[in-house]
């Protein structure tokens, strides 16, 4: 009976010194993250796409890298105890490639309002497998995949910018040709007939700015443009309000606020590009 109980001891401790018969997690480990360097290699020489067909092709590799790589992971064994963790991280990959795939039909189509949420949401899919592949101890897997797909994200930014800069600039020249076509006010009675006819022209522009599609990543920077335009357009109407009434004092003091309301604004538009809706605009 001993030599059987010190037999079975010692293939015990034989199976614990060779993991059980199972992969170790660093066997794994090191051939997943040598799967994933193949395809994050190609992707990190790819050129970052400068329009929307190029964007769509660019997409299309991030597609073609991350199936190769999470079917490669799958083939792979998985140490006994993590199976649900690889799961969870191969999972996270395949949603930054159909992610992308959406971003590719998006671009594809010259679909600027679904590039732009596309290009979004793979931001927040890549970012959330890398962090999964961290925690996991991976390197390359995920974590590799942040800095090719954030150009592809950057190139789609800079293309819809300029599509967006060209839309606004167009809108804000045709606006400012209504309100400079407007008789100039040559007393208060005047300035409130002026403020009535211009603040539906320059409420009407910024509404139709503000319905055009923001650039993936300038959500904050375009609100806070506009944002500053806001309280132009509420000073405006207090200005109006105050004309009305015949309150010169009153719109005096109004009107030295509004201008630096508008110089605040102008800034803010005139460092997105759009001159023709800051500095050179008549809002």
């Amino acid at each position: 009976m001993r030599r059987v109980l010190a037999a079975s001891v010692a293939l015990a401790a034989a199976l614990v010194a060779c993991g059980g018969g199972g992969v170790s997690k660093a066997d794994f480990v090191a051939k997943a993250d040598g799967a994933c360097a193949t395809g994050n290699g190609m992707l990190a020489i790819a050129a970052k796409p400068s329009s929307l067909p190029e964007l769509a092709t660019a997409a299309g590799a991030v597609v073609a890298s991350v199936d190769s790589q999470t079917a490669a992971l799958r083939k792979l064994e998985a140490p006994g105890d993590d199976e649900a963790a690889v799961d969870g991280v191969i999972g996270a990959l395949a949603e930054v490639g159909a992610q992308a795939r959406l971003l590719q039909d998006a671009a594809g189509k010259t679909d600027d309002a679904a590039t732009a949420r596309a290009a979004n949401d793979l931001r927040g899919k890549t970012d959330n497998a890398a962090s999964q592949a961290k925690t996991y101890g991976l390197a390359v897997c995920g974590q590799g995949l942040q800095a090719p797909v954030a150009s592809v994200i950057e190139g789609g930014r800079t293309i819809l910018k300029a599509a967006f800069v060209a839309r606004a600039e167009n809108l804000c020249t045709a606006a400012n040709r209504k309100a400079d076509a407007l008789p100039g006010p040559r007393s208060l009675a005047g300035a409130a007939r002026f403020l009535a006819a211009y603040v539906p022209i320059e409420e009407k522009l910024f509404a139709d700015i503000r319905a055009l599609t923001v650039p993936p990543g300038d959500d904050t920077t375009v609100a806070d443009m506009l944002a500053a335009q806001d309280k132009v357009i509420a000073k405006d109407k207090e200005l109006q309000a105050a004309a009305q009434r015949g309150n010169a004092a009153l719109f005096e003091r109004l009107d030295a606020e509004e201008t630096e309301l508008v110089t605040a604004a102008n800034a803010k538009f005139d460092a997105y590009g759009l001159t023709a809706c800051g500095t050179l605009s008549s809002f």
